[in-house]
């Protein structure tokens, strides 16, 4: 074991280093104090403070997943009652039975002959016939299948976890803790005592409103953008109209003389601002932010979070438009994105880079070449170049520019990023969630690659058929929440309602996980499960300093206290011990900030248990070496032996721990997550620790000439 020590002891100074570094950005972001640049830009990953250590929102929601089951059924029910009358001329009456069955009564008993697999198909993917003693009687009767059933209810809580965190996301809101719990879905928002957020919230709450009620006006097309600065203004433009006279017209009795919109179809009053004489002419754009009453009513409001909480309980929205990436933008003879480009609008230094990309088409339709579009690590960076073009170069209001995240390899030999670009679409929707009966994958039966298979409803269905054979060798954008998630290519007229998208390859990603994403997407947005709040509670900024305050002098108190016993006890051998121990938080807390983790008032509390187990792997080490000394080994062997012999021990005791904090961790959550976690991190190290950074120390003094004794 005495061999390679050089080696061993640079292995154990470079992890040192290392740690020490990965974790220097955590604690300076905690104790606000500076380090240098490139360290925050070297060790970009954290571990984050739980809701109990700097305050904020815990929500906890129940899914009404046997809701969504019955809405499934009902709307199953229904395309029964529509393909027989269609399809054979048949008038039943399709009636769900609880969440899940669906009987099918007939008016004549010999009618039950016409249930075909062509009629009975959208049906028989999740049900089946049950109770067939019954049909002579003209009644068939369906029972989900149970592997669909329980598969359904798992489902209904993804998609409703899914929707919220894109909610929550979209918000602003930093580091949110979002887990499920059997039907339960936990959402811990740490630090939002920031008003910030709180104003925000209200301006996002408000700024949806005013857009609909744009759009009832008469408005194609409404695009709001927040206020660089000011979290509760924000700019609406509505393109190729008269912004002001427009909301003169919706609000003729509601406007101030100083410009304040009182109007209860209003979550919040808002302030036109008035227009900037030397501002460029721009009729179709107006500024407005909440007013100063507003803003302190939400301030007084805020222990409720009831801005925030529509945001996040507000259902999800999917569309489907066509991409246009052939109209020629005015008189210039190019495309839009072109138009804008030559023109010399993007400038080097706004993060924005150009990319003509390969064109695409069918022999059947459309041949779609010259196809340019703008890419950005940060959305923000598009819509900000896009919202502030001068009005000649805006789109009119039959078009939009939407985002989309593609994955592309930025340097080589590095992971593929996630990087923001453009598509110019038609501003209308052909088809929304609504229509979605049912998504899921499937596979090619040529080529054995998965696909995404839809079905819509009948409305649903003859809109996406004309859609697609108008629009052969076009592509379609598929959007959820305002960003474009996939781009397919319509190859051939789809009738009938069954919708199929072939999925293309993207870095870091397979095809099939591609696929199930898509899934997701389309569920979550066309089949949402409603979600029924059942706990809110905030924890306050105060609280989590206490106890931020009160676990650091628990650590302290506890890991000096092992320090002086060790020191005093071993001797020699103790400040060894001591130097593993500390050597041993620095690789949990630079373990915890390399996977993310949360650090929470009970991890605080595994650390400190850490602490004594690591120090009871030594006593174990330190005590068998005694014993072998007393025996009358020698120095040297009675190390190497008290730390083979040890092992074992050692062993056997953090294994059983690390079983017990197994269970914690799969079946546990919240705080109780926590401290598993970082107590399972805690044993790894602490074994690492223990039996190997302490005996180099010990065998650097074996390797000495003369050495006959141990300070022990």
């Amino acid at each position: 074991m005495r061999r390679f020590l050089k080696l061993k002891a640079l292995f154990l100074a470079l992890l040192l280093t290392l740690s020490t570094l990965m974790v220097l950005p955590s604690i300076a972001d905690i104790a606000k104090f500076p380090i240098p640049e490139w360290i925050t830009k070297t060790f970009t990953n954290k571990f984050k403070l739980g809701l109990d250590l700097q305050g904020g929102l815990h929500l906890e929601y129940s899914v009404a997943v046997d809701e969504a089951l019955e809405n499934k059924l009902d709307m199953i029910a229904g395309e029964l009652q529509a393909n027989f009358k269609e399809k054979k001329a048949v008038n039943v009456v399709a009636e769900r039975i609880g969440i899940d069955r669906i009987d099918v009564r007939f008016d004549r008993p010999e009618d039950v002959l016409t249930a075909t697999d062509d009629v009975m198909g959208i049906a028989l993917a999740d049900l089946e016939r049950v109770d067939t003693e019954d049909e002579p009687n003209g009644i068939i009767h369906l029972k989900m299948i149970e592997e669909r059933l329980l598969e359904a209810r798992k489902s209904a809580v993804g998609q409703a976890l899914d929707t919220v965190r894109r909610r929550i996301d979209a918000m602003g809101v930093a580091e949110p803790n979002i887990y499920p719990k059997n039907r339960q879905i936990v959402i811990e928002l740490p630090g939002l005592s920031d008003t910030t957020t709180e104003v925000r919230a209200a301006r996002i709450d408000a700024s949806n409103r005013l857009s609909e009620l744009l759009r009832a006006a008469g408005a194609e097309q409404v695009i709001v953008a927040e206020v660089k600065g000011d979290p509760g203004a924000f700019t609406a433009r509505v393109p190729d109209r008269q912004a002001r006279a427009l909301l003169s017209s919706i609000f003729p009795e509601s406007v101030t003389d100083d410009g304040q919109i009182i109007d209860d179809r209003l979550p919040a009053h808002l302030l036109i601002s008035p227009e900037d004489p030397g501002a460029p002419l721009d009729p179709d754009t107006v500024r407005l932010a909440l007013t100063d009453n507003a803003r302190d009513k939400v301030l007084e409001e805020s222990s409720d979070f009831r801005r925030l909480l529509k945001i996040i309980e507000r259902s999800a929205v999917l569309e489907m438009r066509m991409i246009d990436d052939e109209t020629l933008y005015g008189d210039t003879g190019v495309t839009y994105l072109r138009a804008v480009y030559e023109a010399g609008l993007v400038r080097p230094g706004m993060g924005i880079a150009v990319n003509r990309l390969s064109g695409y088409g069918h022999e059947k339709g459309t041949s779609v070449k010259d196809v340019y579009t703008f890419y950005a690590k940060d959305r923000a960076i598009l819509e900000d170049f896009f919202n502030n073009l001068p009005a000649k170069w805006r789109l009119p209001s039959s078009h939009m520019v939407a985002y989309g995240r593609e994955m592309m390899v930025m340097r080589r030999g590095q992971p593929p990023e996630a990087i923001w670009q453009t598509y110019v679409l038609k501003s209308r929707a052909e088809v929304t969630g609504e229509s979605i009966v049912s998504a899921n994958v499937v596979f090619n039966p040529e080529t054995g690659t998965p696909e995404v298979s839809l079905k819509l409803d009948r409305l649903g269905a003859d809109r996406f058929e004309q859609m697609s054979g108008d629009n052969i060798g076009r592509k379609m954008a598929i959007m959820m929440d305002d960003e474009v998630t996939s781009d397919p290519v319509f190859n051939d007229r789809i009738p009938g309602g069954n919708v199929r998208i072939t999925m293309g390859q993207s870095p870091g990603q397979s095809v099939r996980e591609a696929a199930n994403d898509l899934v997701k997407v389309l569920k979550s947005g066309s089949l949402p499960a409603r979600m029924v709040k059942e706990f809110e509670i905030r924890v306050g900024a105060d609280l989590g300093k206490e106890s931020v305050e009160g676990g650091f002098w628990a650590l302290i108190v506890g890991l000096g206290s092992v320090i002086a016993f060790m020191a005093i006890y071993y001797r020699r051998a103790g400040i060894v011990s001591v130097f593993a121990l500390v050597f041993n938080m620095v690789l949990i807390l630079a373990a915890m900030a390399f996977f993310g983790a949360t650090l929470t008032l009970p991890g605080i509390a595994g650390i400190v248990l850490t602490i004594g187990m690591a120090v009871d792997a030594n006593v174990i080490i330190y005590e068998r070496i005694r014993e072998l000394i007393r025996e009358g080994y020698k120095a040297r062997a009675a190390i190497e032996a008290g730390y083979d012999r040890a092992l074992t021990t050692i062993l056997d005791s953090q294994l059983t721990t690390s079983i017990a904090g197994l269970v914690l961790w799969q079946y546990g959550s919240g705080p109780i997550r926590g401290f598993a976690i970082t107590l399972l991190i805690g044993i790894a190290t602490s074994i690492f620790t223990a039996v190997f950074a302490s005996r180099v120390f010990f065998d650097f003094q074996a390797n000495r000439r003369g050495f006959d004794r141990v300070s022990i």
